[in-house]
């Protein structure tokens, strides 16, 4: 049995193809590293007359969720620091994708014979991890290589970080140096000034982005009596217009030199987590292999910087009468620290969360004390998804500014545009380019039809420059005159002027049937485990497409696509400021 496995990085269809078969090397199995959805593997599947998938395809979600969720709690309660701060619980996050993928390799080794030939179109870092994973008798199993392209040589990674330099402002490569040598404000608490503390009770408000900080602030405007303390890890996390009840300061301000208690804790720490790599990680097959390839290498330099974080966030609590704590991001590391600081200090501690739903809570032991989400949907997915206890969770969403938004545009502007929320699926080993081939023709075609245009919205993951190249490419000129690409924040037209508005599973499904436009999901192109298109589809908050064809039916699925007010309820139900307030006092 021959089996091919093709790197994310390599062309599927078109020139060059990779997948080819030839008389000297009919492929009994092809399998693909990275992503190009099941209407693609159909298509190739049917022309090679080969059986071909992505490695996710192998996936069982709800198996995968739980072997997840037990990993990571094997190296739980093994590293507690002075404050009770379990330093694997804020590492963890860091080698999960690593973590993620060799799961994904162990079940593709479960399934590869004992006797087949694998070969792979090019070296590739998870290689390695499969061929011992298929050892046998202590030998690792060989996989040939077609290639010698090796994507990781000094002219790729040039080439790649000049693309990087190319696409970001000035001031966003300025933070992403500070964060990569910076992360214990060694440096940048020299050039803030020190706070002075406060002497009446504040509301903690920790965040790193600015979608976090507005998540975090709508809640702050509903309670004008009470004063909230913005403490931002990072320049991201600033957004105009602040209420007068909020105030803002960083977090390197409270950065202190590191003292030898500090030292010598980090010493205690880092002989506790030889212990536990030597005996708990050594005993699962997963987190030993993880271990061998590398994965934890970066633990002592990140404990380093960390208690340094964890330090100035020691500093925020003590010199400012901290009644409690709304935070709007667990998953952060640094905005995490001090959830679990103000619990050992018995520090009320609420969650918000800034988007629509969140995976994580599925696999990380839960942090705060109540969970406050937007509505019914995120209640059902908290509690039966992620297994959330179902007392800690509060259905209430921050009061709108302005008025439920109605059905009609604003202004009498026409409902001329087809809207679609792009995400940056390169993150996830997507091929960007087979869904736009797919998609954008279709969407083309029904913008033709109905006399209206079709607009690419960008996630600000993505680059302007990369992704028109690629329009470019998959389009006709013909087509090409009837998309506009649209980057930067979310504007009011995106809303008032869609006819519909489609998605993979962004939250953007919920906030365009909050307004009345339908959302349509690509449901053929979800390779995530995480089940969000699903939940939005069970409420209402988008009708799945199976193939990129069925956009041709979406004038007759117009008429069967009906958004209640009691779709918009089961999605967003605000909390009264009273009832707020007594989540934040934990009466």
């Amino acid at each position: 049995m021959k089996i091919l496995l093709v790197h994310p990085d390599d062309s599927m269809e078109g020139e060059p193809c990779v997948i080819q078969t030839s008389e000297s090397a009919p492929w009994d199995w092809i399998v693909d590293l990275g992503w190009s959805g099941r209407a693609a593997y159909s298509r190739y599947s049917e022309q090679l007359d080969v059986r071909i998938l992505s490695i996710y395809d192998l996936l069982d979600h709800e198996q995968h969720r739980r072997r997840m969720r037990d990993l990571l709690a094997v190296g739980l309660d093994h590293l507690l620091d002075s404050d009770s701060v379990d330093w694997w619980e804020v590492f963890s996050v860091y080698p999960y994708q690593q973590l993620e993928q060799l799961f994904l390799l162990s079940v593709l080794a479960g399934q590869i014979p004992e006797n087949a030939e694998i070969f792979a179109t090019r070296t590739h870092v998870s290689l390695d991890a499969l061929s011992s994973l298929l050892s046998r008798d202590g030998k690792n199993s060989r996989i040939a290589i077609l290639s010698d392209a090796n994507p990781r040589g000094l002219r790729t990674r040039s080439s790649r970080y000049w693309r990087a330099v190319r696409t970001l402002l000035p001031s966003q490569l300025a933070e992403i140096a500070f964060d990569k040598w910076d992360t214990g404000y060694r440096l940048r608490r020299h050039f803030s000034r020190r706070p002075r503390g406060s002497s009446s009770p504040l509301i903690l408000l920790p965040s790193a982005y600015a979608n976090v900080t507005r998540a975090q602030v709508a809640y702050a405007r509903m309670l004008p009596h009470r004063r909230f303390l913005l403490v931002l890890t990072r320049r991201n996390g600033q957004i105009p217009n602040l209420p007068e009840n909020v105030e803002v300061r960083s977090l390197a301000s409270y950065a202190v030199r590191s003292s030898p208690a500090t030292g010598k804790e980090r010493a205690r720490l880092l002989a506790a987590w030889q212990g536990l790599q030597n005996i708990s990680f050594e005993s699962n097959p997963v987190l030993a292999l993880a271990t061998k390839m590398g994965a934890f290498g970066a633990f002592a330099d990140l404990l380093k910087s960390g208690l340094r974080v964890r330090d100035a966030w020691r500093e925020v609590l003590a010199r400012n009468p901290i009644s409690s704590l709304l935070s709007a991001d667990e998953y952060n590391p640094y905005t995490r620290l001090p959830i679990l600081l103000a619990n050992s200090r018995n520090v009320r501690t609420v969650f918000c969360d800034h988007g629509a739903l969140n995976m994580s809570f599925g696999i990380r032991r839960p942090a705060s004390d109540t969970y406050l989400v937007k509505g019914n949907m995120a209640r059902d997915y908290s509690v039966n998804w992620c297994g959330l206890p179902a007392e800690k969770v509060v259905v209430g969403a921050p009061s709108p500014d302005q008025p439920s938004p109605s059905s009609s545009p604003r202004n009498g502007a026409a409902r001329d545009w087809i809207v679609y929320y792009s995400e940056a699926y390169e993150l996830s080993a997507g091929r960007t380019r087979t869904l736009y081939a797919e998609l954008l023709p279709e969407l083309c075609q029904l913008a033709a039809c109905t006399n209206r245009k079709v607009v690419v919205k960008l996630h600000p993951f993505e680059s302007l420059r990369m992704r028109k190249a690629v329009i470019d490419d998959v389009l006709t000129p013909e087509q090409r005159s009837l998309v506009e690409i649209r980057e930067g924040a979310m504007t009011p037209d995106l809303l008032t002027r869609a006819w519909c508005s489609l998605t993979l599973e962004s939250s953007v499904a919920v906030e365009s049937t909050l307004h009345r436009v339908p959302c349509f999901l690509c449901s053929w192109f979800d390779a995530s485990w995480y089940d969000y298109g699903k939940q939005f589809a069970k409420y209402s908050a988008g009708y799945p497409l199976d193939s990129p064809q069925r956009i041709r039916d979406i004038p007759r699925l117009l008429g069967e696509f009906h958004i209640t007010e009691s779709t918009r309820r089961g999605l967003l139900t605000p909390i009264t400021p009273e009832r707020l307030d007594s989540v934040l006092a934990g009466k």
